[in-house]
């Protein structure tokens, strides 16, 4: 395609997306209406899949200066930039953040499908096979905690020392993962996935256990209560990941190094938005969880913090077009 026809053929959406960026600049690209950010969204999209041809068959023209230019302006727009005031930081974590994650609702979807479902199978493989999925119990448990439970030893005599350990451990495992499951979008996905899927494992593993010993109630209430926000800062970071992962496995019509760059911003926010929920389990864990408090109430307070995160993230700043 010659030069002239190019410019032609495009002229109108470039137009479009420069008013469309000039008028987030002046107002926020969070005070755009629900259609005008799609739209934003789509032109800059075909802006940078031109910038990519104009970078191939045009490199070093005026038309490969002014696409460079207006494309970065529009990415600094969508995902690079950061509220300016307090009242639009207020403004991105009332609305901006658990829109942020609708947006990229499959990736949390297959996330919570990979961590849950391991979860499933590890508890049924405690029932069927326990020397199997003993290999899925940090080895720092599996004696003290697994191992003893399985040969029958009683939990009167090992609940002082368990609680602690088994706690701590899953807390510290958690965390971990949370970083390994974004940090590992960046190898196609496959850390990702693996992060997810052993740590659903060892969760249902070690459920799967105590509910042969017969003490289930007193296992969930020792996760519940701070896990019913870990585990979900876990589904938010591994969904990070899949958004990494799903750029470079198909970047589309741009190239892998600047599907990830588009994505990227939109990646690190949702994993940014996890810390802070991870440090509130934390919080929950040190002083709530570990506390004499009936277990029940312990199961009952962890289900009232799970609805009240979920209905954040799925209702906080919807509109009727969102």
């Amino acid at each position: 395609m010659e030069e002239r026809a190019f410019i032609d053929s495009s002229r109108e959406t470039w137009d479009r997306l420069a008013v469309s960026v000039e008028y987030a600049r002046g107002h926020g690209v969070a005070n755009l209406e629900a259609a005008k950010l799609r739209e934003l969204h789509e032109d800059y999209r075909r802006a940078a899949a031109d910038l990519a041809y104009a970078q191939t068959h045009f490199p070093g023209t005026r038309i490969d200066r002014h696409l460079n230019d207006l494309v970065g302006q529009a990415h600094a727009e969508l995902y690079g930039a950061s509220p300016r005031t307090i009242s639009g930081i207020w403004d991105y974590i009332a609305r901006g953040y658990p829109r942020l994650v609708r947006k990229h609702g499959r990736a949390v979807l297959l996330a919570a499908l990979l961590l849950f479902g391991s979860a499933a199978i590890g508890y049924l493989l405690a029932h069927i096979n326990y020397p199997l999925a003993r290999i899925f119990i940090p080895e720092g448990l599996r004696e003290g905690v697994g191992d003893t439970i399985e040969q029958g030893g009683q939990m009167g005599d090992i609940a002082a020392a368990i609680a602690p350990l088994l706690s701590a451990g899953i807390t510290a495992n958690n965390i971990q993962v949370s970083l390994l499951a974004f940090a590992g979008g960046m190898t196609f996905g496959v850390v990702t996935t693996y992060a997810l899927i052993v740590n659903g494992l060892m969760l249902g593993t070690l459920a799967g256990v105590f509910a042969r010993a017969g003490e289930s109630l007193y296992f969930w209430a020792l996760i519940v209560p701070h896990g019913s926000l870990e585990l979900p800062a876990i589904v938010l970071a591994g969904a990070s990941g899949l958004i990494l992962a799903k750029a470079l496995v198909s970047p589309g019509d741009l190239p892998r190094s600047a599907a990830v760059r588009a994505v990227s911003s939109q990646a690190v926010q949702i994993v940014l938005g996890a810390i802070p929920i991870l440090v509130l389990a934390g919080v929950i864990e040190g002083f709530f969880t570990p506390s004499s408090v009936d277990p029940l109430l312990k199961l009952v307070f962890g289900g009232v913090v799970t609805a009240l995160l979920l209905l954040y993230l799925l209702g906080a700043g919807r509109a009727s077009t969102d």
